[in-house]
């Protein structure tokens, strides 16, 4: 598989580098410098605080606390950038939606789950055109807006009918036969 065609920046890479240059440009803090009163007795001048220091602090600190914001979520409706895989478990996740039956107390979220990772691919993938001249992404689309023009006009509780249910089967199936032969 080639590359994608734009890869966004990594900000948690970027963040050290903006807080040492905003800290460079800033220069040192004014502090005043006395003797600090404690209860028990009088202690050695204060050191002057520098903005580089606080700054450097802020950005231990908050680099510490970051990695689980900006962890790779290891959602089943999350994009990987890997067409294949991402393909695969799109169309599992659809299967999935396709088969809820009226009453399941979990439809309304998967439907709602599906149909954001829907819109994902598609606008990640429709762009790329080594991707989208594929046979198992066009039979892909079709089936995506099938099943996005279902929902989209009976809303997120209303399963699948029988008769469309059939043709996104068929569908579901010419997918997975692309798929296998890397097409």
């Amino acid at each position: 598989s080639s590359p994608p065609l734009f890869s966004p920046p990594n900000y948690l890479e970027m963040l050290p580098a903006l807080l040492v240059s905003a800290a460079s440009f800033l220069g040192p803090l004014p502090v005043q410098q006395g003797p600090v009163v404690t209860q028990r007795r009088a202690s050695a001048p204060v050191a002057s605080v520098e903005r580089r220091g606080v700054l450097a602090g802020f950005a231990a600190a908050a680099l510490a606390a970051t990695p689980a914001a900006f962890a790779a979520t290891d959602s089943p409706y999350s994009l990987k950038k890997d067409y294949v895989v991402d393909a695969k478990n799109m169309l599992e996740n659809m299967k999935t939606a396709t088969e809820l039956q009226r009453g399941n107390p979990e439809m309304e979220t998967i439907v709602k789950s599906t149909r954001a990772e829907m819109n994902d691919f598609v606008a990640f993938y429709r762009r790329q055109p080594k991707i989208s001249g594929m046979p198992s992404f066009s039979t892909l689309y079709t089936a995506i807006n099938t099943l996005s023009g279902h929902y989209a006009s009976y809303g997120n509780k209303y399963p699948v009918p029988e008769k469309r249910r059939t043709r996104l089967a068929q569908q579901y199936k010419e997918i997975e036969r692309a798929l296998a032969r890397g097409k």
